[in-house]
């Protein structure tokens, strides 16, 4: 049976892994789920299984060692590496797994249109964002997601998850963290990021109908809106209908 493929997308700092996982988490105790992206596992009826542990590690690592020289053109060749990997690994996932779900932070096709705009802006600003959704969706060689959950968040406060996240990864350092910060999480980038996700979505719907849900993570806890997205999945899943681009 063909799986629903479920995507969690925002700016840096919405609070997508957070959710995610913990939505992952309560939805595999009902259904078999696959999580893409980084760091890939399966769950079933509870129990997680790591998918090619290596692998994953490989491009961790890929991403710390590439990430720190702060050259945006070999930052972005990795990354399409690594789009490029996602289009072998979802099918391998399916094919071998059998979820009902396919879930993930971030979409292959639609963050790969938007952030070519930081990685290589000569190139990208040549291209409509409907030609770059496209050769992305071409590159992937996967489907747009059926049902997208876009988390919104103040710049502001998305700042300073980010500045506290790296707190919390780099204790030992207490100066310079803008150093940390990568290429594209600034108040400024991240202002213009959350309307070119608003664009890439609009200019999507028309290439391939599907469900969003968008959610003001200012308005609301991390556990509602884990329990927002755990509950519209499970509807989804089912069948019941909700309103599109409704907003929470």
């Amino acid at each position: 049976m063909r799986p629903i493929r479920i995507s969690i997308l925002g700016i840096d700092g919405s609070g997508k892994s957070t959710t995610t996982l913990r939505a992952i988490q309560r939805l595999g105790d009902q259904f078999p789920i696959c999580k893409t992206g980084r760091s890939p596992f399966s769950v079933r009826e509870g129990r997680i299984s790591p998918c090619l542990p290596k692998t994953a590690t490989f491009f961790e690592n890929l991403f710390t060692r590439v990430d720190a020289t702060q050259k945006r053109g070999w930052i972005g060749l990795t990354r399409i590496f690594f789009v490029f990997f996602q289009g072998w690994l979802e099918s391998y996932m399916v094919k071998r797994y059998g979820p009902h779900i396919v879930m993930a932070t971030r979409c292959m096709i639609i963050d790969s249109a938007i952030y070519t705009d930081f990685y290589y802006p000569r190139m990208s600003q040549r291209l409509p964002m409907g030609r770059k959704l496209k050769f992305a969706q071409q590159s992937c060689r996967l489907p747009f997601r059926d049902l997208y959950f876009f988390l919104t968040t103040p710049v502001p406060m998305a700042m300073e998850r980010i500045y506290k996240r790296i707190s919390d990864d780099h204790p030992e350092i207490t100066y310079g963290r803008d150093y940390w910060l990568h290429l594209h999480k600034n108040e400024e980038t991240l202002q213009r990021l959350d309307g070119r996700f608003r664009e890439a979505l609009h200019l999507a719907r028309a290439m391939k109908p599907f469900k969003v849900v968008e959610i003001d993570t200012a308005k609301h806890t991390e556990e509602e809106v884990t329990q927002f997205i755990t509950g519209y999945s499970m509807a989804f899943c089912e069948g019941n209908s909700f309103e599109e681009w409704k907003r929470i």
